[in-house]
């Protein structure tokens, strides 16, 4: 299906509706005190709650993308929604942390079910001259998300702690669910296609299309959390910029989508990287101002607003977005779960210095994975 004209409205509702998905992290990642306090038995485990979802899109994010054109995206979705509210409930319960842990679990599959189907819905329903900006919309989500939840955490804990909380979420997603339902198109918006595990896997890492979205992705997702945790200790940081820093990212994540609306969205990957290479020299060389840290967030954000816009970019098809979706749910948690170990062990052997080499490198890696993927893309 393709657009002529934006429904704004849906994109925005599904919005939100992303917003709720990227709370199924922040709800527990921004309480991990109080969750330390809930269940003391847990010990070195109770992180592990929070990185299960991660978990879940690494095992079965590529082949998300043909199981929601199997059962239908609006459908996925819709369900997704509705099964994670269910499990936000079931948690405000605080039943033993195994029983916990296994919520999680279904958790993740309730997440990694919207973030795929949701980014090939937005993109159906897009004009073409419209898309970039849909897709940069889209890539906000898990910064905005964060924020707003940082906003309203404190006063739903003080309500009634970590059973407000999941009860919030739970009822906000059950709400999205039933407003969203009304209007999502019906109509079947990707072909079913055979499910294979291993046949997935090969058809993505093989496909070039497919893969140059999540290609250049993955090494923007180890950065972004990761300097969120390192650098507020090596320089020190007040507590304004630690939350201004992801507001900066969302503000470069739409300039980003603007952007690619005269630009092709490899060609903005390539220069997200390059002007992040040269922010993390300036990072180095003006330590410890702070200044050069919101030129670097907001530059850095150029990368996921290209990267969403390969997708319906090099891929026409809504079952190949699926799929290219799919890829990037996956080496976007891949990225996640391996980037913040990775600095802070750079930053504990080599400080500012070895971090910002290393933001460096990887941004190298990025830069040649994008060029040689473009390049075999006929």
């Amino acid at each position: 299906m393709t657009s002529q004209k934006t429904n704004w409205v849906l994109v925005f509702a599904m919005l939100v509706a992303g917003l709720f998905a990227a709370a199924q992290f922040g709800k527990l990642t921004l309480t991990l005190p109080v969750l330390r306090e809930t269940y003391p038995e847990g010990g070195a485990f109770v992180p592990v709650l929070i990185s299960i979802v991660g978990m879940v899109g690494i095992l079965l994010g590529a082949v998300a993308g043909s199981v929601v054109a199997r059962i239908g995206v609006a459908r996925t979705l819709t369900g997704a929604l509705l099964a994670g509210g269910v499990l936000s409930l079931l948690e405000a319960t605080l039943p033993h942390i195994t029983l916990f842990a296994m919520l999680r679990t279904a958790e993740g599959l309730s997440h990694l079910a919207i973030v795929v189907a949701t980014p090939t819905l937005m993109a159906s329903i897009a004009a073409d001259k419209d898309r970039p900006v849909v897709m940069a919309i889209w890539a906000s989500f898990f910064g905005i998300s964060m924020a707003l939840t940082a906003v309203f955490l404190p006063s739903l804990l003080a309500l009634g702690g970590l059973s407000v909380v999941f009860v919030a979420h739970g009822a906000g997603m059950l709400a999205i669910a039933v407003l969203l339902y009304p209007l999502l198109p019906k109509e079947r918006i990707a072909k079913p296609v055979p499910i294979s595990y291993f046949a997935e896997h090969q058809t993505i890492y093989s496909t070039p299309r497919l893969l140059i979205a999540g290609g250049g992705f993955v090494w923007y997702t180890i950065l972004y959390i990761s300097l969120l945790a390192v650098l507020p200790v090596a320089l020190n940081l007040p507590v304004w910029v630690i939350t201004a820093l992801p507001l900066i990212s969302i503000v470069g994540t739409l300039w980003g989508g603007f952007l690619g609306k005269r630009f092709p969205p490899d060609q903005l990957v390539i220069a997200g990287f390059v002007l992040t290479i040269g922010a993390s020299g300036i990072v180095y060389l003006a330590s410890p101002s702070i200044w050069p840290l919101f030129g670097l967030f907001f530059v850095m954000a150029l990368i996921p607003a290209a990267s969403f816009a390969a997708i319906p970019y090099f891929n026409a098809a809504p079952t190949d977005r699926a799929r290219a979706t799919g890829g990037i749910a996956q080496l976007g948690n891949v990225g996640t779960t391996a980037g913040t170990p990775i600095f802070v062990l750079v930053f504990d052997q080599a400080g500012l210095a070895g971090v910002c080499f290393v933001m460096a490198l990887f941004c190298a890696i990025g830069i040649g994975c994008t060029v040689l993927l473009r390049a075999r893309i006929k």
